[in-house]
């Protein structure tokens, strides 16, 4: 495999290790404060920081993306739409499974970007990506279900919010997506890595400072500027960073290998759980989540395969 391929690879896993360990050692440093007061001022400073570097040492990859900007504006809407339907979801119904329907409602809504004939979506042609992709499929279908029924650890407000939560977790994975294809463009444009971060959260940012006015995710505890700092610092290194290795990651990679790479985010956490000796799922949910595991494994396997492949395909031709 190609050392760029590696590369890519390596920033993906990367950002699933600490997408896990974020969701199983810090998810209670971010109970007691505002989420959306968060989200600002974690992307806001993303935004800060890299168009600000992007404007001094690369002012022509600013110029490239403002002459794209139908297409900035596209990934700041569906990345916007990404964490606001995932905040929503996980409000509803069990975290476990809005994290899981997330996760594979990326590769899954990669295969449907090419489907509909979206270039940067490529196409799959292995055997065990196809599979792994159908049991993604299948484990997404059961674990909805187990939901809307009330089989799972938790749901807020019965079946309908059983089916709101799986709806929203779903769209917030279809978005991830499509933030994915569309950066690919992007980056065929000119624009690269750093400037792309800085300038898709804009749009969440303004959101987000909204929602904390609104209150919309006030827990009626007052938060000191000394823990709001540690969380703030906390966020950039487990929430920014990762995705800016993702966003590293797409130049590198195609797309199919990325959307399977990030299915890995639930294999990775039930792993931490059980190296911790905690997994506290229904029997529904866990037979879920294992269907969807031997997916996401499979897919991975089936995806890395088909991009080396391509990769070799290419050495020979231009040779």
């Amino acid at each position: 495999m190609a050392s760029v391929s590696k590369l890519g690879l390596f920033f993906c896993l990367v950002f699933v290790t600490l997408e896990a360990f974020q969701a199983v050692y810090l998810g209670s440093v971010f109970q007691n404060v505002d989420s959306f007061l968060v989200g600002a001022c974690v992307f806001g400073i993303s935004v800060f920081v890299c168009t600000l570097i992007t404007a001094v040492f690369r002012m022509a990859e600013l110029v490239a993306s403002f002459r794209s900007w139908k297409i900035l504006a596209a990934l700041n809407v569906f990345a916007a739409i990404t964490w606001c339907t995932y905040l929503l979801a996980i409000q509803l119904i069990e975290p476990a499974i809005v994290f899981t329907v997330f996760s594979g409602m990326v590769p899954l809504g990669t295969v449907m970007a090419a489907w509909c004939g979206l270039p940067e979506a490529g196409s799959t042609r292995r055997k065990p990506d196809i599979i792994g992709n159908a049991l993604i499929f299948l484990a997404l279908l059961f674990l909805g279900a187990v939901t809307v029924l009330g089989y799972s650890g938790f749901v807020r407000g019965g079946w309908l919010a059983g089916i709101a939560g799986v709806l929203l977790a779903a769209v917030s994975g279809l978005c991830t997506a499509l933030v994915i294809l569309l950066s690919a463009r992007l980056n065929r444009k000119g624009v690269g890595p750093l400037a792309q971060f800085g300038l898709r959260f804009i749009l969440y940012t303004f959101l987000a400072l909204a929602a904390y006015a609104l209150g919309l995710d006030d827990k009626g505890i007052q938060t000191r500027l000394s823990d709001l700092v540690v969380v703030i610092l906390v966020g950039l290194g487990v929430i920014a960073f990762p995705l800016y290795l993702v966003q590293k990651a797409i130049p590198l990679l195609q797309t199919s290998t990325i959307a399977a790479m990030t299915a890995l985010g639930p294999v990775m956490v039930f792993s931490m759980q059980l190296l911790e000796g905690r997994v506290d799922y229904s029997a529904a949910t866990l037979t879920g989540l294992i269907v969807y595991m031997a997916g996401a494994l499979m897919a991975v396997y089936g995806s890395v395969l088909q991009s080396t492949h391509t990769r070799t395909e290419c050495s020979r031709t231009v040779s």
